[in-house]
């Protein structure tokens, strides 16, 4: 019993001079346990461009709403939907009696005032008539001229054909119809040009990125896996008042792919024009608000760390690229920076 008491007292004692060994130890190496381990990664500077996402349907450069230059009742419609068409067909006409007879009546009163005219200048020449009533006479002839000019305009265009070569893309109205004029009828596009497009808004923080002429890359939903080369080919220099967006039209390049009115297709947008930005980890971002932030950056002692304002354009991938940072920021603080305060003590790891 006495044996194991002794042998109990004497184990008790070596821990206590092991503890004071290993204490001992830690003072004369002068490591901080509290120390928090760390990387440093360079702040690399690079030119860079980064490309305009946007989205939209596609249509063709030409669309032309068709329509009536008067009112009637639509006597033939000759087309349908999704129907080819070539420059100068008769697509649809209205009921003529109406209009016939307004041009009739023209003619008459036409005639009738040629026929006065001549008369009267009969009469003046022989001193029955005056200089005043021929000259009325003269205008009255001038008038129903032109009324039988906007009878026989409205005559021609009783009838709708077809400005251009393409497809019918909608019929709005059907026969038999009473339509007034300038009412849509047919929608008709220039689907045989192959002139496809895409129209898309931005907002102005991607608008001021491009410019006409830049290379673009069209994905549909039809194509998923063959995305079609474009090239931006305008720009609006004001904002839809509706959306704040400034619209633009990437024209497409469809090569053999078979297209039509009102695909949906992602359009992205690669500027020409490109920027030097500094580019750091993801994980070196501390703090983020918005597009302010921090990063940690060592202290000449390499022992201590500070807090440095930058201003982040955009996350790409596994990067932060910044718009604004002090010149002094070659190395930023990557490994441990989520640990850190300023207060904290470091290690830095190779």
């Amino acid at each position: 019993m006495k044996k194991t008491i002794h042998l109990f007292f004497l184990v008790i004692a070596l821990s206590i001079v092991s503890c004071g060994k290993k204490e001992s130890q830690h003072k004369n190496t002068g490591i901080d346990e509290t120390a928090v381990a760390v990387q440093l990664v360079a702040v690399q500077t690079i030119e860079y461009s980064r490309s305009v996402i946007s989205s939209g349907l596609i249509s063709t450069e030409t669309e032309s709403k068709l329509s009536f230059k008067v009112n009637g009742i639509i006597s033939k419609i000759a087309v349908r939907e999704g129907d080819a068409v070539r420059e100068g067909q008769l697509l649809a006409s209205l009921d003529l009696t109406e209009i016939k007879a307004q041009v009739a009546q023209a003619q008459n009163n036409l005639t009738k005032a040629q026929r006065d005219l001549s008369r009267g200048q009969r009469l003046l020449k022989d001193s029955a008539a005056t200089v005043e009533q021929v000259q009325n006479l003269q205008t009255a002839f001038d008038v129903a001229r032109e009324n039988f000019r906007i009878a026989s305009f409205n005559y021609k265009f009783s009838e709708i054909r077809a400005n251009h070569t393409g497809k019918i893309i909608k019929k709005f109205v059907n026969e038999g119809e009473l339509i007034g004029a300038g009412t849509p009828v047919l929608l008709l596009n220039s689907a045989a040009k192959n002139d496809w497009i895409v129209k898309i808004g931005l907002p102005d923080v991607d608008w001021v990125r491009i410019k006409k002429g830049d290379k673009a890359k069209i994905t549909t939903d039809a194509y998923p896996n063959e995305p079609m080369e474009g090239e931006l080919n305008s720009i609006n220099e004001g904002a839809d008042p509706m959306n704040g967006l400034y619209q633009a039209e990437v024209q497409i390049i469809p090569g053999n792919k078979k297209l039509a009115t009102g695909l949906f297709a992602k359009v992205e947008i690669f500027p020409s024009t490109q920027i030097k930005l500094a580019r750091v980890p993801v994980e070196s971002i501390v703090d983020g608000q918005g597009k302010n932030a921090f990063v940690f950056v060592v202290n000449t002692d390499h022992q201590s760390v500070r807090k440095v304002p930058v201003m982040v354009s955009f996350l790409e991938g596994k990067y932060a690229y910044l718009s604004q940072h002090p010149d002094s920021l070659k190395e930023v603080v990557t490994g441990g920076s989520g640990f850190l305060t300023e207060n904290s003590t470091i290690v830095i790891n190779p």
